[in-house]
C-alpha cells in the first residue's frame, strides 16, 4: 500500500529529502493535511525534532566555545551531531526498505512535542 506524502513524491524519496533536509520535517510537522499517513507525520514530527536539537546544538556550541573559550563541549556537542548523524542514515536506509525507523530518546521527544 502506497503512503500518502505532502508532496505526493513516493514515501522513501519523500523521507529521503525530509532527513537530508531537516527543515522540511519541521515545516511538515505544522501542516494539517488529515490524509497523511501517521507513520508518515511521525517522520516528519521526527524529522523537525532533529531540526530543533541541531539549532540548539549549534547556539550552544558557539557559546561555549567563542564566549566562554571551553573547546571540549564543543568537541562533545560535535560527537552529538555525528551520532544523530549516523541515526538520519539509518533512518533513511530504513525507508528506501519502506519501513520506519524511531531514533532513541528523539522518537520520544517528537512525541512530545508534536502531540
Amino acid at each position: 500500500m502506497k503512503k500518502k506524502t505532502i508532496m505526493g513524491l513516493e514515501y522513501k524519496w519523500e523521507m529521503f529529502l525530509v532527513y537530508l533536509f531537516n527543515i522540511l520535517g519541521f515545516v511538515f510537522s505544522f501542516m494539517k493535511d488529515k490524509e497523511v499517513d501517521k507513520d508518515v507525520r511521525f517522520q516528519y514530527n521526527q524529522s523537525g525534532v532533529i531540526f530543533i536539537i541541531n539549532i540548539v546544538i549549534n547556539i550552544i556550541s558557539r557559546v561555549s566555545s567563542n564566549l566562554l573559550g571551553v573547546v571540549y563541549v564543543s568537541w562533545a556537542l560535535s560527537i552529538l551531531q555525528l551520532v544523530l548523524f549516523v541515526f538520519v542514515i539509518i533512518t533513511i536506509v530504513k525507508a528506501f526498505s519502506n519501513e520506519s525507523y524511531r531514533i532513541p530518546a528523539v522518537a520520544d521527544l517528537a512525541e512530545k512535542i508534536f502531540k
